[in-house]
């Protein structure tokens, strides 16, 4: 609507112009060219155009939901498989072979049932052609004197059930061992009744 209105306006003062220089003298005539030129420069210049606001951006609150909980899945477990116990095997009993006599002399294997009395317990035996005493295992070995003399009381596993028996002997002498891991060891030796076979004899034992 602006520029109809300059448009207008600019027909109107050209006209007058025109109707001015056909009687006006020749410097009235330039001022009015003039004053229309710049009439006409002011008509070409569009106006500017308006720009459209620009709506800012309403940023709306976006609800979070809460994670949910994550349930455990529980898996049941295969039954356990049942190891089997294989049974213990029952220890075997020597067989007890009848003495053999070779040049007057009994001949003996590596391992003899030594029967010991008392108590009478008959004990698995190796037989060390080595050795220059005879050995037992005892425990709860203790020293002791009756009437003056020095004994000994000790105590020996019961091979049938395992239960300790407490026995007493007198105390012949001590001697020294050598040992491997050790070295010496000092032991108690008691004269004790060992049997095999037909063999009876009362011999020193180290305990």
């Amino acid at each position: 609507m602006m520029g109809i209105a300059i448009f207008s306006y600019v027909l109107t003062a050209s006209v007058v112009a025109v109707y001015f220089m056909s009687y006006a003298p020749l410097t009235n005539r330039l001022i009015t060219l003039f004053f229309i030129s710049t009439l006409a420069g002011c008509a070409s210049v569009a106006p500017p155009e308006e720009k459209p606001q620009q709506q800012q951006q309403v940023i709306e609150p976006v609800e979070c939901t809460p994670p949910q909980p994550i349930e455990p899945v529980v898996k049941e477990l295969p039954p356990p498989i049942p190891v089997p116990v294989c049974p213990r095997p029952k220890p075997q009993k020597c067989p007890v072979c009848p003495a053999v006599i070779v040049a007057n002399k009994p001949v003996l294997g590596e391992y003899e049932l030594v029967n010991l009395e008392p108590p009478g317990f008959d004990y698995l035996a190796r037989i060390d052609t080595g050795a220059t005493s005879t050995s037992i295992h005892a425990s709860e070995i203790i020293r002791f004197e009756r009437d003056g003399q020095k004994w000994v009381r000790f105590q020996l596993e019961n091979p049938t059930n395992k239960e300790p028996v407490i026995l007493e002997r007198k105390l012949v002498r001590k001697i020294r061992i050598k040992q491997a891991e050790t070295g010496q060891d000092r032991r108690l030796v008691v004269m004790m009744t060992l049997r095999i076979g037909g063999i009876i004899k009362s011999v020193e034992v180290s305990l």
